[in-house]
């Protein structure tokens, strides 16, 4: 039986992301004939989403100039990401194969985007259209990781569920985040959850990390390769201690028979076997070597990955940030379905301080693979009282930390954490992301190159008097 969910507000917030991928093809027709325009939205329930206007949001440079990206080109996407999304449709559609989303935890702090309110329907509202864009950039095989604690995440799987379908669930995959705890009021509450939903679980192949076996690593002609020693075996079972169980090249023939000596001799011609001197009597070991960036095994559901303010302080950027995410868990997520796929398209549009894009680079850096990022994030202001001067694009400048998911640290006043007059000293969430990119950058890929973009929504405005 499948459960469905029901909420106020759930049939105007599926009609919303229904209207905005059908209607936000960007490219003429096959005929040549012009496409039905984008509709204009109206205000509706829920009426946190807003309007696009009249015209097809898009995205801009700096200059104000239209920007049409390249699929494969590292993006930062400034703005609210519900055009932002509708905005990519025209150059990402079917093109991304990981979305990793870690989206406002229902907490009662308030959202910066159109939508407001914390309560589970609005939730359930300002989801359902993003994940159904979402689902229209996401490649045949694509795969998205949403990332959250438990105060929403029943409502989650059975929304993701509706969106994706039940068959195309893949499960849920349990981050440990924190130990101790021993204040905690009845147990310590050390995890989060990430569910897993395919576009298509058919075409989706094993989530896969680096291998850790009993083989080692070794350096061979310049190479880290993993060695396995004991590949070939003289049988099975127990042996007894100070026995030899490998079965040693020149046994071959006498013990397994012609057919597994030639299929040996292959395997050592491709390079994938070496032959090693073993033991005292002139003989060798069948040794089975493989790049190390390709050695793999399959993604155990428990990761391990604790906080994420570790890899803000070699950046010079500690402290700025409340609750960042782990690159190590992203870059597992990421890199689980991309291990044999280097070129692929990740996409993250809950950016945050962009712990994403410096996990892709990571990815990148194991393999020395060519994936790309593109993020999306509001300008929302970045504030603390516990702010701190860093230099953020050559210049010095006062930025402070946030709460989890980017939202605003609130104080012990409840002023949100900073004094009117301070607010306008701190740069906004997206200016750190753009930092942390370039810092990221000079760490992990010299020379790596991404555009910063403005959604522009295509709300109709008065001209400026």
């Amino acid at each position: 039986m499948t459960t469905v969910l029901e909420w106020t507000g759930k049939t105007a917030a599926f009609e919303l992301g229904r209207r905005l991928v059908d209607g936000a093809e960007a490219e003429p027709r096959r005929d040549g004939a012009e496409r039905e325009p984008v509709p204009r939205l109206v205000d509706g329930d829920p009426e946190r989403e807003g309007r696009l206007g009249d015209g097809r949001p898009h995205l801009r440079d700096a200059d104000g100039t239209v920007h049409v990206p390249d699929p494969h080109e590292n993006l930062l996407v400034i703005g609210d990401n519900l055009p932002a999304l509708t905005a990519l449709l025209a150059t990402h559609r079917r093109q991304v194969k990981v979305v990793y989303i870690d989206p406002p935890y229902n907490t009662g702090n308030a959202h910066t985007y159109k939508d407001h309110g914390h309560d589970h329907a609005s939730w359930l509202s300002f989801m359902t259209p993003r994940l159904l864009l979402a689902r229209e950039l996401m490649r045949e095989d694509g795969v998205l990781f949403l990332h959250l604690d438990d105060k929403e995440s029943a409502w989650a799987q059975l929304l993701g569920h509706e969106i994706f379908g039940e068959d195309n669930s893949l499960g849920t995959l349990i981050h440990q985040r924190a130990k101790g705890g021993g204040n905690a009021r009845s147990f310590v509450r050390g995890h989060d959850y990430v569910h897993v939903w395919a576009r298509d679980a058919s075409q989706v192949g094993p989530f896969l990390t680096e291998k850790k076996s009993p083989a080692k690593l070794e350096v061979i002609d310049g190479r880290r390769m993993l060695v396995e020693t004991d590949v070939l075996r003289a049988g099975f079972g127990r042996y007894a201690r100070g026995s030899e169980r490998r079965l040693m090249y020149e046994d071959i023939v006498a013990v397994k028979g012609e057919g597994k000596l030639a299929e040996v001799d292959a395997k050592l011609a491709s390079g994938e076997y070496i032959l090693r001197p073993w033991g005292t009597e002139g003989k060798h070991a069948v040794v089975r070597v493989t790049p190390a960036e390709k050695a793999s095994s399959k993604l155990y559901s428990i990761i391990k990955a604790l906080g994420g303010q570790n890899d803000l302080e070699p950046l010079g950027l500690a402290g700025v940030f409340s609750y960042p995410k782990p690159v190590e868990l992203v870059k597992a997520l990421v890199a689980s379905q991309t291990f044999f796929d280097p070129d692929a398209i990740v996409l993250d549009f809950f950016a945050g301080s962009g712990t994403t894009a410096q996990a892709v680079m990571a990815a990148n850096e194991r393999d020395q693979g060519s994936r790309s990022f593109v993020l999306v994030q509001t300008p929302e202001p970045l504030r603390s009282k516990t702010a701190r001067a860093v230099v953020v694009g050559g210049g010095a400048e006062l930025t402070g930390g946030a709460g989890a998911n980017g939202q605003a640290a609130e104080g012990a006043d409840g002023t949100g954490g900073a004094t009117a007059a301070g607010d306008a000293e701190f740069p906004t969430i997206s200016e750190l992301t753009a930092e942390r990119i370039r810092r990221a950058a000079d760490a992990h890929s010299p020379g790596l190159i991404f555009t910063q973009l403005e959604v522009v929504d295509g709300e109709q405005r008065p001209a400026a008097t």
